[in-house]
């Protein structure tokens, strides 16, 4: 819960309020970009208060996604029962409850004929697990990198899922089923893409030809309305992270869907535009060039 006595000093007057024991990851942004802005330390503070029922929602994703629980409403202190799972595409759900083990990352149920996936986890609690349940379960959970594995193993255990991770990641997962070495499909129609770069073992998940799900490796910019990558966060090298971006390049992609970063529809041509040099620009630039330009700050390691 929102700690009113902790709020923000800069917050708009209101009974919406945002607190100091944010930790700069940007969810709450991503939720209500127009509603909820960011200071100078790259902490969340509430810019405006809503002024419509889609606005309230928006702010209410916002709440319950935060892993601080740093947004509040002094006037309604617990929010709907159905903020989430929220479908942000045909078959394609943000599940909030962002977990703050994983500082803050996203997580997704893709439903599928063949069984629901479920990337990356987030935390394990009854508001979501009823959600779940009626959307059909889970078959596959699958771990992009080793930094966003939160409450996977409990969620595995509920329905008996097999847990995907990559060799070099494994030990952050280690009651995972299936362990990759490579680029190695997951289930029809599921392809899971060795990008490292962030970490050794990052993957991404191509899903049906259109669904990208690329962890903490590439995210659309919602500041700069274009496809990027976090060089503060490079952990493991940005010169294979640049490679990287080169093998995700071809793919026929509809919808980015990352770990931190906002996702995005960027359709096929957009997708393929951005990412023809991508990988280029990178390693022309370097990972201290890239962190020069005029990105926004995400501090959540």
């Amino acid at each position: 819960m929102a700690r009113l006595d902790q709020a923000h000093p800069d917050n708009v007057a209101g009974s919406w309020f945002v607190d100091t024991r944010c930790i700069g990851c940007d969810v709450a942004r991503h939720w209500a970009p127009d509603l909820v802005g960011m200071d100078s330390e790259g902490r969340s503070v509430l810019v405006r208060q809503p002024q419509t029922p889609e606005e309230t929602a928006e702010l209410w994703r916002a709440s319950v996604a935060c892993p601080t629980k740093s947004i509040g409403n002094r006037e309604a202190p617990r929010p709907p029962a159905d903020v989430f799972p929220f479908e942000l595409t045909a078959g394609v759900y943000a599940l909030g409850h962002n977990a703050p083990s994983s500082f803050g990352g996203h997580s997704y149920l893709a439903t599928r004929p063949a069984g629901n996936l479920m990337v990356d986890s987030p935390r394990y609690t009854r508001a979501l697990t009823d959600a779940v349940d009626n959307l059909g379960g889970i078959k596959h959970v699958l771990l992009s990198h080793r930094d966003d594995v939160a409450d996977a193993d409990k969620w595995a255990e509920r329905y008996g899922a097999r847990v995907w991770i990559h060799r070099d990641d494994a030990d952050a997962a280690p009651w995972a089923t299936d362990i990759t070495t490579g680029d190695e499909q997951v289930d029809d129609g599921v392809t899971s893409i060795h990008i490292p770069g962030h970490t050794k073992g990052h993957v991404a998940y191509h899903v049906d030809e259109k669904w990208l799900f690329t962890g903490d490796a590439l995210f659309w910019n919602h500041r700069r309305g274009g496809l990027d990558v976090f060089p503060k966060q490079t952990w493991y090298s940005w010169t294979a992270l640049a490679d990287s971006m080169d093998a995700l390049a071809d793919l026929n992609v509809e919808w980015v869907f990352p770990g931190h970063g906002k996702w995005n529809h960027t359709g096929t041509d957009l997708y393929a535009s951005q990412m023809a040099d991508l990988g280029t620009r990178m390693r022309a630039l370097g990972q201290q060039g890239w962190g020069r330009l005029p990105h926004t700050t995400f501090d959540w390691s």
